[in-house]
Formats: structure tokens, sequence, C-alpha cells
């Protein structure tokens, strides 16, 4: 039975996986309680989610939770019905679009690099696997059993096999299971927004995908870099300044730009940003630089344009320190012997104005933060001052006072300014799709000045 009030959240972050259906395998790891989020996020872009559970994994956690979680019951047992061959034939109306694992135990992966299928989760991947459906695998494990070599060697033959792995972080000797937005982002950027459409879907879809597909030739020969979250001016060598930037906005930036068919896309990030798989792990078109100050992000900025025309965009929604402390102090400052501190400041050089002045046929687009405005003209008025002042080629401006848009939250709601002196709303949205249509925008502006 399918408990559609269970759904009810379905697409409230955005539509890239709207008609998709994902298999989510759960094993029996400890992480099995980031899973229930897992797929509640995949929900709110759009997916329809089956979980398949191991017999283990159904000992650490009731199965109920995922038919909570998800609306439809869980696959807990291998039946007559054979549940693993109905989400992967491609006669199948209930047939998979990507089989996600997450957690993925050692003991999974080796099992299914083996062909062993004794439970739903290595039975189900072990008959998709060759029949066209990505399998993404997030692992969690502890330090040894990562670094052992069989586990290694298992892990090297699923991927020739074309399993993508979304690694996370090693944390006190443990391989921790990627952040759930990782994780999403890279199932998005596997099976999302035109990537794997059905027939029925393409001809429904017939007009856009004309659209989209002018789009992406318009920014195939586009080199592209991206500016993303908050960079740290020193105040010793333990404080800093700095701002309540995430990176999300330039993260969803470069995503959408790679799969828009930009040629390259260079995202570079401050402290912080949390960058998913599917740009860490690119097809070459990708390239990540990470910085810490102002200037440093200012330099590789510099740098990337200076290479002879391999760039040819910059976004810059990146949220730079506007001040620098003129003093910083070598070791840390102690409070004991230093009641009161007074610092000296010094506003940073803009990024954007630089960029103008020494690249001035790069394509600018800048994004404006305003604070507290009485209404969306106001905020419309501000970014016409800065499209004149700035001499960019586009101003994206919000409202950061508002707490369900901007600086970390997975919305955004913007006005979009370009030179004719357009102003465009784009209400509020998932940041990838808001960073879908600016990029739409900017593919627009580029063949009309051309």
């Amino acid at each position: 039975m399918i408990l559609v009030y269970l759904k009810d959240i379905t697409g409230t972050l955005g539509n890239e996986l709207s008609g998709k259906r994902i298999a989510l395998c759960v094993t029996g790891s400890i992480s099995i309680t980031e899973a229930p989020g897992i797929a509640r996020l995949l929900m709110r872009h759009g997916a329809d989610v089956i979980p398949v559970l191991t017999p283990r994994a159904c000992e650490f956690v009731s199965p109920m939770i995922f038919e909570w979680s998800t609306g439809n019951p869980p696959i807990t047992k291998l039946t007559g019905k054979v549940e693993h061959v109905e989400l992967v034939s491609i006669q199948s109306s209930k047939r998979a679009d990507l089989i996600l694992i997450a957690p993925c135990t050692a003991n999974t992966i080796g099992k299914i690099s083996s062909g062993i299928s004794d439970e739903p989760v290595s039975t189900l991947v072990c008959t998709a696997l060759g029949s066209g459906i990505p399998i993404l695998i997030a692992s969690a494990m502890h330090e040894p059993m990562i670094k052992n070599p069989i586990i290694q060697q298992a892990k090297e033959k699923l991927e020739r096999e074309g399993v993508k792995f979304i690694e996370g972080s090693l944390v006190e000797s443990k391989s921790k299971l990627a952040e759930p937005e990782e994780i999403v982002q890279a199932v998005i950027s596997e099976i999302g927004k035109s990537k794997g459409d059905t027939k029925k879907e393409s001809i429904a879809k017939s007009s856009l995908r004309q659209e989209t597909t002018s789009d992406e030739k318009r920014l195939a020969r586009l080199g592209v870099i991206v500016t993303a979250g908050p960079t740290r001016e020193p105040i010793d060598q333990v404080r800093f300044i700095t701002n309540a930037s995430t990176g999300k906005m330039g993260v969803a930036l470069a995503v959408e730009a790679l799969l828009k068919g930009s040629k390259r896309v260079c995202l570079i990030h401050g402290p912080g940003v949390v960058v998913p798989v599917s740009l860490t792990q690119g097809d070459g078109r990708v390239r990540m630089e990470s910085v810490v100050t102002t200037q440093e992000m200012q330099d590789s900025v510099l740098s990337k344009l200076s290479k002879g025309g391999e760039y040819n965009v910059l976004i810059s929604a990146g949220a730079p320190a506007d001040y620098t402390n003129l003093s910083p102090v070598t070791g840390k400052i102690s409070t004991s012997e230093e009641r009161t501190l007074k610092l000296e400041l010094s506003a940073t050089k803009k990024i954007i104005a630089v960029v103008k002045e020494q690249f001035p046929k790069t394509f600018v687009v800048a994004f404006k933060a305003e604070h507290g405005l009485k209404n969306s003209k106001e905020l419309s008025l501000k970014a016409l001052e800065t499209l004149k002042t700035s001499r960019v080629d586009i101003v994206v401006a919000n409202d950061v006072a508002r707490t369900d848009i901007g600086f970390g939250s997975d919305y955004n709601e913007v006005l979009v300014v370009t030179k004719d002196g357009k102003v465009r709303n784009l209400p509020k949205a998932s940041k990838n799709e808001i960073a879908a249509e600016i990029l739409d925008i900017l593919a627009e502006e580029i063949h009309r000045s051309t």
C-alpha cells in the first residue's frame, strides 16, 4: 500500500528528480540513522523513493521508519514477487532510475563485487549491474576496513563496471557517511534535470528540451569560474573575521553550469563549503581550488582568467570578507593579558572591480546581498546601482535578512538585473533551480551581445 499522505513533501525543495524512482538500499551500519533523512531529502527534490533493507539493517532500525519516511513499503525479504527483478527490468513500470546504497558497509561492497546475492540489497545490485541503471554507493566503515586492500580491490572492480562511490570524510579513524546534501547532489548530477529522461518525458517536454538544448549549445563554448562561500581575515592565528555564507548558491551554480554543458568549470571556494562528489570526481571539465582570505580568492580568480582565454565568465557568488585586519597577530592573543581588543580594519578590494579593470571582456555576474530592505523595489534599485557603478553584466540580488532564503538555506529568492535595465524576479525555489534560471539568463545575455 502506498501512503500518499506521507509524500506531501515531494518537490518542496525542487523538481530536479521529478518523475524519478530511486531504490534506496540500506545496510547494517550505525550510519543508518542518516538514511531516513536522505530519503526525505530525495523526496523534497521530487523523487519517489523505494527502500530496500538488508536483514542486518532491519535489526538496527524498524522497517516501519522507512515506510514512514518514503510512503512506500520497504523491501526486506526475497519473495516470490521477485522485487529485485521488477526494479531493474526494462519492461517493468516500476523500474528504478537509480540505485543508491547509503550507508553501505564493507561487507556489502565485498558481496556485490563477488556476485554474492543472499539478501535484498546484494541481490538487487547484482541484478542491476549491466542493466544500464546508475548505481551510487555511499560507504561508511572504520579506517582499517577502508584501507583493507581486498576492499580497495572490490571498489576498483565495481568502479570498472560503472559503479560510482560517494566518499565521506575520515574522522576519528572512521570513514564517515557523506553528508545527506552531498549524496542527494550526486544523485541529481547523475539523473536530475535532462539526464535519463524517458521517451514519454521527452515527448511531454519537447519544447522545453529544445530550449534547454539551445542554452547548452550557448554554454558549451564557455569556461566558467564560480566563487563560493566566505573568506576569513585573521585577527591572530586562531581567530578571524568572516560571515555566515555557506557557499550553497555558488556550488549550485557550478553544478548547473556543468550539467548545462559548459566546456570547463572552476569552483573557487572558501573555508567550510561542502563540495558534492559530482564536482570532486568530475569528468575532467571541473577544477577546484580552496582559498582562505579575500586576497587569495582574488588572486585565484585573476590567475585563472590570465590563462589564455580558458575562462570567459566569472560568476561571483562568493561572499568574501569586506574588511581585513591591518595588523594580524602572530600566535594567539591572550584574553587574560588583553581584556579589550581594538582592530584597525581596511576595506578589501572588490574582486569584480579588479576583474573588470584587468579583464574587461570577461562576462561578470555579481551577487549583491542586502539586509532588511522594505520591498523588492528597493532591492532592484540597489541592484541597478551596482550594475551601473561596477560595469558588470548581470547583478543577482537578494535580502539576507530573511531566514527562509539566502545564507545557510537550501532555498533562495532573487532579483536578476541585466544591462538593458530589465529586472526579473526569480521566486523562492531551491538553489539549484535558481542557479539553472540564472544560467539561462546568462546564456541569453551572451547570445544577445554577440
